[in-house]
């Protein structure tokens, strides 16, 4: 029964159809789609079985029968045979209801009944005949069992026509020899069965579409008790998903670690807060109970900042306010706000962030930047400043020692005053050119270092650098090595600062280069820029302590006794007048093959290239 059940549930929208359709039904009254038929038979088997066990009563009259069939024919072969025939039909009546009890066995019990019928209609007209019953007796026999057919039978109704038109025309053979009757009366006689059916075939017509319309009407009253059951069981569902939300929402609520509130926006009433809310502005629950939010907002435009609030919070950003405690302290604090649904009403979900320590930290950082920078500015206008203080006193213990080593003004007398003149005279030189890197490092970061730009020979500016650094180099045994592009190449440059860059460039790869070694100096115009490069064969810089070699004052071998002099500057000073000039210094070093230092100048700075490369580009 399982099955029929799914399988009435699966026609229960066509047989909505069908109610509104002419062709739905057959002329016999039942469905005309196939399998809507075969729900409605499984449906109602319980009747149609019920229908059978009360047409068994009307076969056990018509076996006992057979008495009468007895006392008219005696013990002979036709009354064996009647006999036969009656309890074959009461067997396959009984075969039906005991046997083919489920709807699956429909089959077998639909033809055990026919067979019963197919017996009856023969074996009646023939025991009439035989037994030479009254014709009028004979004829209501018939009559009655004609209704049987129609009423109690549950065949289908073609069958049941076909097996009743066999019977009366059964019937209508035998019955000359039952009574001498004319061809009028006789012809009544076929008008009469000819009523009979047509009243058994529309009562069982009207029976199967009033059974079936029944049928549908229950189908369609258990769709909608189905529908009814799937929307409570949905609203059901949905309440209590509501109710598991709003339980998984208030835990939440309640245990969140940043503060959260809920507020009714038509008065701005605090409707919940959770703990840490509670905890920030020094409040309990009972004194938070319907209190006015807006209380807690140290703003002067606090309408329209709440309206930029509730504005960007449908955007997902952050309003900061100013707000107060209870106690009067002042806090700052990142406020969102979003639009939720709680208990059937509308509510606003605020979010707080205190800022208030950030807030300080940003402020205290902020004063120290300025601090850093104000005294970084004085610093850098405080050597600025004692330039002339400083190079004055130098410039005259540079001349005078000076004069002294050479004797200008006559013999000194004892050789030592004339190596001590000299010793102060290269001490001052260097303090002197100290001074002046430190002035320019200090003039370029606080902008006040200007180029003086004009036209000049690179090979000029490369043999004025390796002129002062050379007896340094033949000292150490060190030969310099000049490649330079011929024809001279001619740029707008500071001389000064370009050939600073390279004095510092030459002196570092001199200074870091072993005995017997090399340092070239190479230039080269490419597509892109004048490259010129600084090459030495010393030991080297690591990767990691490339950015570090372009730190003002830092010293690579930072030990106490290194083995190089030195303050740091020469790298970063260079990379500094290299970026005024618009261009990029930067370094190529292996470890203990050595370090190449190259600076490329823009191509706008080579006279003669700029235009060359526009008129190219143009073609």
């Amino acid at each position: 029964m399982r099955g029929s059940e799914d399988a009435v549930g699966e026609l229960l929208p066509q047989a909505g159809r069908m109610t509104d359709e002419k062709d739905a039904y057959r002329w016999t009254g039942e469905f005309a789609d196939p399998q809507l038929e075969d729900t409605y038979l499984r449906a109602s088997w319980t009747e149609i079985h019920a229908r059978l066990g009360a047409v068994l009563i009307a076969i056990h009259v018509f076996v006992s029968w057979a008495i009468f069939d007895f006392l008219t024919l005696g013990l002979s072969w036709p009354f064996v045979s009647l006999a036969v025939g009656r309890f074959t039909a009461l067997g396959a009546t009984l075969l039906a209801l005991k046997v083919f009890r489920t709807p699956d066995d429909r089959r077998g019990f639909m033809f055990c009944a026919i067979v019963t019928q197919v017996l009856v209609s023969f074996i009646a007209p023939l025991s009439l005949m035989l037994g030479e019953v009254n014709f009028a007796a004979a004829l209501l026999s018939i009559v009655v069992i004609l209704f049987a057919f129609y009423i109690g039978v549950p065949t289908r109704l073609a069958p049941n026509l076909v097996i009743s038109s066999v019977l009366c025309l059964g019937f209508v053979i035998v019955s000359p020899a039952l009574a001498e009757i004319d061809t009028l009366t006789l012809l009544e006689i076929c008008v009469l069965f000819a009523v009979v059916n047509a009243i058994g075939v529309e009562m069982v017509r009207a029976a199967n579409r009033l059974r079936r319309d029944g049928f549908l009407t229950l189908m369609r009253q258990q769709e909608l008790y189905d529908q009814l059951k799937r929307e409570v069981e949905s609203r059901q569902e949905a309440e209590a998903t509501v109710r598991n939300t709003e339980e998984s929402f208030q835990s939440i609520f309640y245990a969140a670690p940043l503060p959260i509130a809920l507020v009714d926006p038509a008065g701005f009433g605090l409707m919940q807060a959770n703990m840490a809310a509670l905890k920030l502005f020094g409040m309990n629950e009972d004194e938070a109970q319907n209190i006015d939010v807006r209380a807690f907002f140290d703003e002067e435009d606090l309408p329209a900042r709440i309206e930029t609030l509730l504005v960007s919070g449908r955007a997902g950003a952050p309003v900061e306010f100013r707000m107060k405690r209870k106690d009067d302290a002042v806090i700052h604090a990142l406020v969102s706000a979003a639009t939720v649904h709680f208990q059937g009403r509308r509510a606003l979900l605020i979010g707080i962030q205190d800022v208030t320590a950030r807030r300080k930290e940003a402020e205290a950082l902020r004063d120290a930047r300025d601090q850093a920078t104000a005294a970084s500015r004085s610093k850098s206008e405080f050597l600025a400043n004692m330039s002339h203080e400083l190079r004055t006193p130098l410039n005259a213990i540079i001349g005078f020692s000076e004069a002294l080593e050479r004797e200008l003004f006559g013999p000194v007398g004892n050789p030592r005053y004339r190596e001590y003149a000299e010793d102060i005279h290269d001490s001052g030189v260097h303090l002197l050119s100290l001074i002046n890197d430190i002035l320019d490092l200090s003039k370029i970061e606080a902008g006040h270092f200007k180029l003086h730009e004009d036209e000049t020979e690179l090979d000029h500016i490369v043999e004025a650098a390796t002129r002062i650094v050379r007896h340094r180099a033949q000292q150490a045994n060190i030969e310099i090595e000049c490649n330079l592009p011929s024809p001279a190449i001619v740029l707008v440059a500071d001389e000064r600062a370009l050939k600073q860059v390279l004095i510092n460039l030459v002196s570092n790869a001199v200074k870091f280069s072993p005995d017997r070694s090399l340092v070239r100096i190479d230039a080269q115009v490419t597509s892109e820029h004048l490259r010129i490069s600084v090459a030495d064969q010393g030991a080297g810089i690591a990767a990691e302590d490339v950015p570090r070699a372009l730190t003002p004052f830092t010293q690579l071998d930072g030990s106490l006794s290194r083995a190089h002099e030195g303050t740091g500057l020469g790298l970063p000073l260079a990379k500094h007048l290299t970026d005024l000039h618009d261009g990029a210094l930067s370094i190529e070093s292996t470890l203990g093959e050595g370090t190449v230092v190259h600076v490329d100048l823009p191509l706008s700075r080579v006279v003669g290239k700029d235009l060359a490369s526009k008129e190219t580009a143009s073609l």
